[in-house]
């Protein structure tokens, strides 16, 4: 099982970014309900994914932001619809920690989650930037079912994080919703990150 390229990765090491969550090695076309808790902090969303593209809708501060990830490509962009606006930022470069095929190295059997059979993983990653522990658990076609654990950054920094994803249904999903509307205002990270309550990197660093 090929592991992930982006899973999760923001949400350890950048809490201000948690609500853009992840980007996994689904293999496989799906939408779902997602529901993540960082450092005791509830967010409820949606997700839609076909391999190596996701969007992620999530409700912050009076917002509505759509953010849309790729695999093969360092630069997000948040979608601000009662903006007319999109923003370009950069993936944090601590990404690669979970990039590493170590984290299927420890697999502790097959559980079902809300109905989707996975295979659960122990994580337990030393790195550069920290240390990541916890459990994964993970479809044979790379969907990121639910993940329970923490990360202790360099700095001493421990962050938690809950993630779990119901109502999945697999298939196709229309290729408009990974891309940006056309004719909306292009705005600099800072331009809106107060209102969003959160902080992104531009692009252009």
């Amino acid at each position: 099982m090929r592991a992930f390229r982006y899973v999760l990765a923001s949400l350890f090491l950048v809490p201000s970014i948690a609500a853009a969550a992840t980007l996994g090695e689904a293999r496989i076309g799906f939408t779902a309900d997602r529901v993540l808790v960082v450092d005791g902090r509830s967010y409820q969303g949606k997700i839609w994914t076909m391999p190596g593209k996701e969007r992620h809708e999530q409700a912050i501060q009076a917002f509505r932001p759509i953010f849309l990830l790729r695999a093969d490509n360092p630069i997000g962009e948040v979608v601000l619809p009662q903006l007319h606006t999109t923003v370009q930022f950069a993936m944090p470069p601590e990404v690669r920690l979970l990039r590493s095929p170590a984290l299927t190295k420890n697999p502790l059997g097959p559980e079902t989650v809300n109905g989707i059979v996975t295979t659960k993983y122990r994580i337990d990653e030393t790195v550069p930037e920290g240390h990541a522990e916890g459990m994964l658990w993970l479809s044979r076609d790379g969907i990121p079912m639910k993940l329970d654990g923490s990360f202790t950054a360099q700095k001493g920094r421990v962050s938690t994080i809950r993630w779990e994803l119901s109502h999945v249904k697999i298939g196709p999903q229309p290729a408009a919703l990974f891309e940006a509307p056309q004719g909306y205002s292009k705005l600099p990270p800072e331009a809106v990150a107060p209102l969003l309550g959160m902080r992104l990197k531009s692009a252009s660093h």
